[in-house]
C-alpha cells in the first residue's frame, strides 16, 4: 500500500498538472493578445473551463473506444500540451509568463481590496477542503452512483452503463461528464484518496464566472463581490468536498454565460467556442444542464444584434463543440434502446407519463413542488430548504437569509441594470425564471427531498448575485455600504448553519492560524519565505510524497468509522452497512464481489474498497444474463428467477464474495435464501443485522446440476 500511495500521489499530481497546463495553453491560444494582456479574469475563466473540457473530452474519446486507462489518458493530455505549445507556432517564454504575471498581480490587488470577504471565503472553503482530504466520500449521491460510475469505468476502461436493478438500472444511464472529471482524480492513484477535492477548481470557476457576469452586467468596480457571495453560499460550500456534480454543472453554465455575454457585445469565434464548451459540459453532466443550456443559448442568440454571416458561423461552431462534449451519453442511451433520458428505466413500477414520443416527461412531474395533491406542509419545507435547516447528523444546506434579497432581484434585473446592458439583463432574468420553473415542476420534492433540491438553483444564485452587484454599482451605492452588505449576506448563512467540523480539521486550522500569525508579525520570516520560495516549494513536494503512505494508512484505518459515524451533507443509510464494508476491507482482498439488496440496490460503491481493489457487480438471476438493463421489460433484470442460472452466472463472473444487504423492515433478497440453502458452496463469513458476506466456493462440493437451491418465496425481494 505504501508504494501504491506514493506512486499514485505522484501520478495524480502529474496528471492534474498536465490538465491544468493544457487548459492554460488553450486559453492563450483562444484569447487574442489584447485580451491576454488586459483581461486576466477572462484568461482565468477560460483556463479552468478549457481544462475541464480537455479532461472530459479525452476521457470521452478513450472511454467510447474502450481505452480509458491512465497511460492512454496521460499520454493524450501530454501530447495535447505539446501541440498547444508548438502549433501553429511555438509560444515564447514571454507569451507564457506574461498573462500569468498579470493574473497574479491583479488577483493580489483584488484580494487586498476585499480582505474580509477573501479571508472568509478562504476559511470556509479551506475548512471544507481539509474535511474532504481527511475523510472518505460520504455524501448520498456520491455513494449511490457518481463514484460507482467512475470506479466501474476506471476498472473496465469503457463507458458502458453500470448494470443492476433499481435504482442502478436508471443511474447507469445518467449523463456522466462529472464522473469522467472524477476519473482524473481517482485513476492515477487507483483510489478514492483525493476525490473529495475534485470540484474545488470548479468552486473557483463558479466564483470567477459569477464575478465576470457581474462585470458584463455593468459592475466595473464591485464585480468581485459577486464571486465572494457565490463561494460563501452554504449550498455551494457544503457541496464543495462531495461528489455531487451540481457545482461542476453550475460552474460550466456560468462560464458559458460569461463568454456568451462577451460574444453578445463583440462576436468572436473564441468566446463562441468557449460558451459552447461550457454549455456542452453542463448538458453532458446532468440532465438539467440540457434545458438550462438550451434556454440560455436560444435567448442569447435571439437577442444578439447585428446578425451577419460571421455570427452565424460562430453559432454553428458553438453548437458543434457543445455537441462534441455534451451529447455522448444521450446518444449512447438511444443506441442501447433506452431513449436519450432513459426515462423508461427510472420508474420500476412502470413507465412514467411521457411526452414528445416517450423522450420527455410531462410537467409538472409527480411529486414535484407544483404537482397536485402534495403534502400540506410542502410549501413550508421549501421555505426551510431555501433558508437552510439543521438536522441531526446532516450538514444541511440552503441559501440563507440572502434568498429574500435574491428573490426581489428577479423582476428588477431587466430594468435596474445600466441601460447599455439591457440585453444581458433580460437574458439573465429569463434564465433565472426558467431555472426556477424547472425547480418547482421537475425534481421530486416529497419525503424531505426538497431539502436537497436547492442545489439545482446554484446557477440562478450566481446570476442573481451578479445582477445585484451590478445594480448596486449602477445606483451609486457607496463602496462602504456595498462592501458591508456583501459581508453581511455572505456571513449570515454560514453563521446560522452548522459546519460540524471534525476535531482533526480544527487542529489543522489551528496550526495554519499559528503560521499566519507568525507571518503577519515577523518581517524576517516573510523575507525568508520570499528568498527561498523555490527551495520551500521543492521541500513541500517532497513532504507531500513522503506523507502519502501514512496519509493512506490513516484514511484506510478511519474509513469504517467515518462511514458509520461522520456527519455528512445529507443523512444516508451508510451507517447500517459500514460494518459489512469494513469486513471486506479487512478480509476481502481483491476478490470480485456480487451484490444484492432488498428491496433496492442502494449504496454499493464502498464495497469496492478504498483503493478500488475489488470488482463489484450485480449478477443476473436469470438464464438470459443480459448486461444491459434496457433489454429487460421496464429495465428490470430481476425477472425469470432461476437459482441454477444464478450459480452459472456467478461462475462466469469469477465471483468470490456475495454481499447481501437489506433495508430496515424489508427482508433479504432471494440470493440470501439461495446461499443459505447451499452451505457447501457458500460459507457465511460475516453477518450483522443488515449485511451478510458469503464466500463463494465453487471448488468445494460441485456446482453441477444436482445443486438445486430452493426457488424464491412468493412475495420475496426477487
Amino acid at each position: 500500500m505504501a508504494l501504491l500511495a506514493v506512486v499514485g500521489t505522484a501520478l495524480t499530481l502529474i496528471s492534474l498538472g498536465a490538465v491544468g497546463l493544457g487548459g492554460y495553453l488553450m486559453a492563450l491560444r483562444l484569447m487574442p493578445a489584447s485580451v491576454r494582456a488586459t483581461d486576466p479574469l477572462a484568461v482565468a475563466v477560460a483556463t479552468l473551463l478549457a481544462a475541464s473540457a480537455e479532461a472530459v473530452g479525452i476521457a470521452l474519446l478513450l472511454g467510447a473506444t474502450g481505452h480509458l486507462f491512465v497511460p492512454w489518458a496521460l499520454a493524450s493530455q501530454l501530447l495535447l500540451v505539446v501541440a498547444l505549445l508548438r502549433w501553429p507556432r511555438r509560444l515564447s517564454a514571454e507569451e507564457l509568463r506574461g498573462p500569468l504575471a498579470v493574473l497574479a498581480g491583479r488577483t493580489w490587488w483584488r484580494l487586498r481590496e476585499h480582505p474580509a470577504l477573501a479571508i472568509l471565503a478562504l476559511s470556509a472553503l479551506g475548512s471544507e477542503g481539509l474535511r474532504g482530504l481527511l475523510r472518505p466520500p460520504l455524501s448520498w449521491d456520491s455513494l449511490m452512483y457518481h463514484l460507482l460510475l467512475t470506479a466501474n469505468w476506471l476498472q473496465s476502461g469503457n463507458l458502458r452503463p453500470v448494470f443492476g436493478y433499481h435504482p442502478v438500472n436508471y443511474y447507469g444511464f445518467v449523463p456522466g461528464n462529472g464522473s469522467l472529471w472524477l476519473w482524473w482524480w481517482m485513476a492515477p492513484s487507483h483510489s478514492e484518496l483525493f476525490v473529495n477535492l475534485a470540484f474545488f477548481p470548479h468552486c473557483l470557476l463558479l466564483g470567477l464566472a459569477a464575478g465576470g457576469i457581474a462585470r458584463q452586467l455593468g459592475a466595473r468596480r464591485y464585480w468581485p463581490l459577486a464571486g465572494f457571495l457565490m463561494l460563501m453560499t452554504p449550498t455551494v460550500a457544503r457541496y464543495a468536498a462531495s461528489q455531487y456534480v451540481d457545482v461542476f454543472v453550475a460552474a460550466a453554465l456560468l462560464a458559458a454565460c460569461f463568454f456568451g455575454f462577451l460574444w453578445l457585445r463583440e462576436p468572436r469565434a473564441a468566446t463562441a467556442a468557449l460558451a459552447g464548451l461550457g454549455l456542452g459540459l453542463a448538458a453532458g453532466t446532468k440532465v438539467l444542464g440540457a434545458p438550462y443550456g438550451a434556454l440560455f443559448a436560444v435567448t442569447l442568440v435571439a437577442l444578439a444584434p447585428g446578425w451577419r454571416a460571421r455570427r452565424l458561423a460562430q453559432v454553428l461552431l458553438a453548437v458543434v463543440l457543445a455537441t462534441a462534449v455534451g451529447s455522448y451519453f444521450y446518444l449512447r442511451n438511444v443506441a442501447l434502446g433506452a431513449g436519450p433520458l432513459a426515462l423508461v428505466c427510472e420508474n420500476p413500477a412502470g413507465k412514467p407519463k411521457l411526452a414528445a414520443g416517450g423522450a420527455l416527461p410531462l410537467l409538472p412531474r409527480p411529486r414535484s413542488l407544483l404537482a397536485p395533491g402534495g403534502p400540506s406542509d410542502l410549501g413550508r419545507q421549501a421555505l426551510d430548504a431555501v433558508l437552510g435547516i439543521t438536522q441531526p447528523q446532516s450538514v444541511e444546506l440552503g441559501i440563507g437569509p440572502a434568498a429574500a434579497v435574491l428573490l426581489l432581484l428577479v423582476p428588477a434585473l431587466p430594468f435596474a441594470v445600466p441601460r447599455a446592458f439591457w440585453r444581458e439583463g433580460l437574458v439573465t432574468a429569463i434564465q433565472v425564471l426558467g431555472e426556477v420553473a424547472f425547480w418547482v415542476t421537475v425534481p421530486d420534492a416529497y419525503s424531505n427531498n426538497v431539502y436537497a433540491n436547492v442545489r439545482y438553483l446554484i446557477p440562478a444564485m450566481g446570476l442573481l448575485f451578479a445582477g445585484g452587484v451590478a445594480i448596486a454599482e449602477s445606483r451609486a451605492v457607496s463602496a462602504l455600504a456595498t462592501e458591508a452588505l456583501a459581508l453581511a449576506l455572505a456571513a449570515q448563512g454560514m453563521l446560522q448553519l452548522h459546519a460540524e467540523m471534525p476535531s482533526d480539521v480544527r487542529l489543522a486550522i489551528a496550526a495554519i492560524d499559528v503560521a499566519a500569525v507568525g507571518l503577519a508579525f515577523s518581517p524576517r520570516l516573510r523575507g525568508l519565505l520570499r528568498r527561498h520560495a523555490g527551495a520551500l516549494a521543492a521541500a513541500a513536494l517532497v513532504l507531500v510524497l513522503a506523507g502519502a503512505a501514512p496519509f493512506a494508512r490513516f484514511r484506510v484505518a478511519d474509513r469504517a468509522r467515518a462511514l458509520e459515524r461522520e456527519w455528512v451533507v445529507h443523512l444516508t443509510l451508510a451507517p447500517l452497512y459500514a460494518p459489512g464494508w469494513d469486513w471486506l476491507d479487512q478480509h476481502g482482498g481483491d476478490g470480485t464481489v456480487a451484490v444484492a439488496s432488498g428491496p433496492s440496490l442502494y449504496f454499493i460503491y464502498p464495497a469496492m474498497g478504498p483503493f478500488l481493489e475489488r470488482r463489484l457487480l450485480y449478477v443476473n438471476i436469470n438464464a438470459a444474463d443480459f448486461d444491459d438493463a434496457a433489454r429487460y421489460p421496464r429495465c428490470d433484470p430481476r425477472v425469470d428467477a432461476n437459482p441454477q442460472a444464478w450459480l452459472t452466472n456467478l461462475l462466469k463472473a469469477r465471483v468470490r464474495w456475495l454481499l447481501v444487504t437489506h433495508f430496515p423492515g424489508v427482508p433479504y433478497p432471494a440470493e440470501q435464501q439461495w446461499a443459505e440453502a447451499l452451505p457447501g458452496l457458500f460459507a457465511l463469513r460475516y453477518s450483522d443485522t443488515y449485511s451478510q458476506v458469503y464466500e463463494f466456493l465453487p471448488g468445494a462440493p460441485r456446482v453441477q446440476a444436482e445443486a438445486r437451491p430452493p426457488a424464491p418465496r412468493a412475495g420475496g425481494s426477487s
